[in-house]
């Protein structure tokens, strides 16, 4: 073949070919766009002839030349010609083609799952917690944040899987579903913004993955936790060709549809969960790809699969607790040896979290995110009873909080020259962040101070190493609205708890600094001793300081100052209520953070009067008064008592105060009985069957109320004896014999009647020691 020594604009395919019978020389310039072709085919070629000739005829004295042009060929190959690579074009075609087929084939299988699902959501519908007539009294449930679900029912409709379709929707309604949509299986195409072509193809392939092309589901029904397998591998289902497993999805969370019901269930019930997170941001931030930043973090889908399977029907609860189990128990890894069973669904997932928190702590990674975690799992140990864990936890919360600089604000920091920095974590870099981070200290400290009015032990971070703000109002929160320091309050304010900014004040903000009030009656109780002993006027009686021990006796701890002004400031922080919260119930609908807010006062009464009461004798001042606390939470009762809501959703530490005014009644009843009085006797009966009713309606879900209302039921069995104990279903074998808490013996059965309150509520003060004589 000859070429004419002319320009010529060739293709690059076209050209691999051709230069296969030219010289090698010229055929470097074969792959510009525009070709010079110099070769002739001719063997040599007449440029290299020339460029020869021309070498000879310039070449510099001295230099050896060959004596004939060096021209090179390639053997043509008899072979056809080798394939070349696609062109990005036609791969975009071909994967576009693809994608395609495959959406084809999802509509055809999503019609059938449609169909089947159909078939199936009457029975499911029936098994849903919610819609049976023993539960199906929640026609109007409000949370703290002012959303309105439309009643519990209403989360079990929409669709065969139970999966809510109008509570988050209203909640949320900039918040897209991931029910599949269009037969595109559920995924957003839209999550791969300002990408290339190639970028988006590459994400859609990644969630693909080689997993086989079905639908995740949960089968309501039939399905439950297989407790003969892992985890790991997600959610099981009763068709093994349904299962679906996605690429890079976290390992030991449940399916992807599983993890989002249970996501849904925790936002839509538990009471902290708006607070602790901004929920429309964290349910967004779902909807991206496993390997995303931006995706939540597994320990903490861990934690809420924990505690969002409390809610759903689908997963199987923890089991309570045998009646032979002591109440009072603080170890619970004792009726782990008891029960010898596997763990639940939700104790699988809490140690799943535990686990990876641990692990990131040692690390130092996920530092903040950890602290959420710690609170979630604080409050599912104290749900199921479990004191010690959930001591160990919410410490552990507070002391991680410390070095992450939660407990202060700028410019409250250290005076001193420090080697670390305040805080070891970076500044938020939004109004929405800095938030989240504040109220996950509130309900960090909120969580300590709770648990800890029910024990004799120190608090784990003192009142004055905390200088920090007071959560925002929650539409503000949500909203992401800057408020500047000086139109909030402050911690350490003087008047924090007596005085509220109109426009910086809610029933959550109230319930932070309810629980203020309950630190510093623990800490009045834990350091009285140590404070008389040293003669802190705090504590001493201007009418009769003990200076010698014959005063002992008649010391009334009612006289001294710090006493005083606590009695005071919980009846002034009572009566300070602005006139839109006075009431935590409306009609049918129930605040539970103002709930709590109005039970904690007469709580503080109680913590604060009963080591001090004689409910024997008509004169004293702090039995009359922890009389008139106990009813007035009997009165919350009642008031509750008369709405359709599910008493479950309330919170912890509602129930606790429950068992406190139960405990109170219980002081009154055996009095009452001692001084055979007819008439206070029916009313605190009738006092204390109410508040037991109220424990056990609670503990339907929540295994603390079933510990409180047995703990009640040995309370009442120890004080009254057979007289009123024996009109209760108490179980002999729980009020007679507990478990010994010796460490070498975890099974031992030992009687106990001499027992007249828990080894975990202790409350009542011994004898104030003698101070020593100075000489």
């Amino acid at each position: 073949m000859f070429l004419n020594e002319t320009r010529h604009a060739i293709n690059v395919e076209d050209a691999s070919c051709i230069s296969q019978s030219l010289c090698r020389s010229p055929r470097k310039l074969l792959y510009n766009i525009y070709l010079d072709v110099h070769s002739d085919a001719q063997r040599p070629c007449s440029t290299c002839v020339r460029s020869h000739s021309y070498a000879v005829a310039h070449a510099p004295a001295g230099v050896e030349l060959p004596p004939h042009p060096e021209c090179t060929f390639d053997e043509v190959s008899e072979s056809p010609p080798v394939e070349t690579t696609e062109t990005p074009k036609s791969r975009f075609e071909r994967l576009e083609s693809r994608i395609n087929e495959l959406e084809s084939l999802l509509r055809e299988k999503d019609r059938a799952l449609n169909t089947f699902a159909s078939d199936q959501s009457q029975p499911q519908m029936q098994h849903h917690p919610f819609a049976s007539s023993s539960n199906a009294h929640t026609p109007n449930l409000v949370h703290s944040n002012g959303f309105n679900f439309d009643g519990i029912p209403g989360f079990a409709n929409g669709n065969g899987n139970g999966i809510p379709t109008n509570g988050i929707s209203n909640m949320y309604p900039n918040y897209t579903s991931s029910k599949p949509q269009n037969g595109t299986n559920g995924m957003d195409y839209t999550q791969f913004p300002n990408a290339s072509g190639l970028d988006n193809l590459a994400g859609v392939a990644s969630l693909l993955g080689n997993a086989p092309l079905s639908e995740a589901h949960i089968d309501s029904v039939s399905a439950g936790l297989n407790q003969d397998t892992s985890m790991s591998g997600g959610f099981q289902s009763n068709g093994s060709n349904l299962d679906i497993v996605f690429a890079s999805w976290p390992v030991n969370l449940p399916s992807r549809e599983v993890t989002r019901h249970l996501v849904e269930a925790y936002f839509a019930f538990h009471l902290h969960a708006v607070r602790l997170f901004h929920g429309p941001s964290f349910l967004a931030s779902l909807d991206l790809h496993p390997t995303d930043p931006r995706f939540p973090w597994s320990a903490i889908l861990h934690a809420m699969c924990a505690i969002g399977s409390l809610y759903v029907a689908s997963i199987p609860p923890t089991p309570a607790p045998p009646p032979e189990y002591p109440a009072h128990e603080v170890f619970g890894a004792r009726l782990r040896t008891l029960q010898r069973r596997p763990d639940s669904f939700a104790e699988q997932q809490a140690k799943f979290a535990k686990e990876q928190a641990e692990i990131a702590l040692d690390l130092g990674h996920h530092k903040f995110q950890c602290v959420q975690v710690t609170v979630m799992l604080t409050w599912f140990y104290w749900c199921h009873g479990r004191w010690s864990e959930a001591f160990l936890s919410a410490a552990q919360g507070l002391r991680v909080a410390v070095p992450c600089g939660l407990n202060v604000c700028p410019p409250f920091h250290t005076i001193a020259e420090t080697l670390r920095p305040p805080a070891i974590i970076p500044p938020a870099k939004t109004v929405m962040e800095d938030e989240v981070r504040r109220n996950t200290f509130w309900l960090a400290y909120a969580m300590e101070r709770q648990m800890g009015t029910g024990n004799g032990w120190a608090l784990s971070l003192d009142d004055q190493d905390i200088c920090q703000l007071l959560p925002l109002r929650g539409d503000q929160f949500e909203q992401g609205i800057l408020v500047y320091p000086s139109e909030r309050q402050w911690s350490h304010d003087r008047d924090l708890l007596t005085t509220h900014k109109d426009e910086q004040i809610d029933s959550f903000i109230l319930y932070v600094k309810a629980t203020i009030i309950l630190s510093r009656v623990k800490s009045f109780n834990l350091r009285f001793k140590g404070k008389h002993y040293v003669g802190d006027a705090s504590v001493v009686s201007p009418n009769n300081s003990p200076a010698s021990a014959d005063q002992q006796e008649i010391f009334d701890i009612k006289d001294a100052p710090a006493f005083q002004e606590l009695d005071k400031m919980i009846n002034a922080f009572r009566t300070s209520f602005p006139a839109h919260l006075k009431s935590p119930i409306i009609g049918q609908s129930v605040d539970p953070y103002l709930y709590t807010a109005s039970l904690i006062p007469h709580l503080g009464l109680i913590l604060l009067n009963e080591p001090h009461a004689r409910p024997g004798e008509a004169t004293c001042v702090h039995a009359d008064r922890i009389l008139r606390a106990a009813r007035a939470i009997v009165d919350l009762m009642y008031n509750i008592a008369s709405t359709s809501y599910d008493v479950s959703l309330l919170g912890l530490h509602s129930i606790m105060c429950w068992f406190m005014s139960g405990r109170v009644l219980i002081r009154f009843l055996k009095a009452a009985m001692q001084a055979n009085s007819d008439a206070q006797i029916p009313q605190l009966q009738a006092e204390i069957v109410f508040i037991r009713s109220m424990l056990m309606k609670a503990a339907e879900r929540i295994t603390l109320a079933q510990r409180y209302q047995r703990m009640l039921d040995e309370y009442l069995f120890n004080s009254t004896g057979q007289t009123f104990a024996d009109s209760l279903p108490i179980s002999r074998f729980s009020t007679e014999c507990t478990i010994s808490l010796e460490e070498d013996s975890t099974s031992t059965m030992v009687p106990d009647t001499s027992r007249a309150t828990d080894v975990f509520m202790q409350y009542r003060a011994p004898p104030i020691p003698a101070r020593p004589t100075r000489r």
